[in-house]
């Protein structure tokens, strides 16, 4: 069996064109496998194996749970026709052929616009709010270490400038995931 692996640079508001990516890659003859972090800080790393080029649709569901509730979800999941393929940081993957699908509604593991609303909301709650306050959080220490203390020193220099521009790809980082969320929310709430 052959196997593949991609590093891709992926958000948690990117869910859908990943989604899409997987089912482009499905039909040159590459199924998913697996989703993991990889060493590069800024990549997600996929995982291939060879399998027939097929129309496949793919699906990513954020629902963090207890496990205890893990086994009934992917059940409903497999009773509607869609295999379980992986986890990875709060999303669950999962793919259904075409040739199984009876009617466009089941293209899509959520066919109405509020269960879209309710993963973006689930999103934007359990992952943005804590990483929005850990920003809050990290913002005055930065301050501090920039105004603390007259002399200079190469070391605080260059410490305050690697925090500088960590803060601000941080920054980027989350404006991106937070418009893209809400053009999605938008977008829906619209419908």
């Amino acid at each position: 069996m052959e196997k593949k692996v991609v590093y891709r640079i992926a958000t948690i508001a990117d869910y859908d064109r990943e989604a899409l990516y997987l089912a482009e890659m499905h039909t040159e003859g590459w199924k998913l496998k697996e989703v993991t972090y990889s060493n590069l800080v800024v990549a997600v790393k996929y995982t291939f194996e060879k399998c027939q080029p097929e129309q496949v649709s793919y699906q990513l569901d954020f629902y963090p749970m207890k496990k205890s509730e893990r086994a009934s979800y992917l059940q409903l999941f497999k009773d509607c026709g869609w295999e379980h393929i992986t986890d990875f940081n709060g999303f669950s993957y999962f793919r259904k052929a075409h040739s199984e699908i009876e009617s466009d509604a089941e293209f899509e593991i959520y066919n109405d616009v509020a269960g879209k609303l309710d993963m973006v909301k689930r999103i934007l709650i359990m992952r943005m709010l804590p990483i929005l306050l850990l920003f809050s959080a990290l913002l005055p220490v930065f301050l501090q270490s920039v105004s603390g203390g007259s002399s200079f020193s190469w070391e605080k220099f260059l410490i305050v400038i690697i925090h500088s521009v960590l803060l601000i790809v941080y920054a980027i980082q989350i404006s991106y995931i937070f418009w893209r969320l809400s053009q999605k929310w938008k977008e829906l709430s619209d419908k």
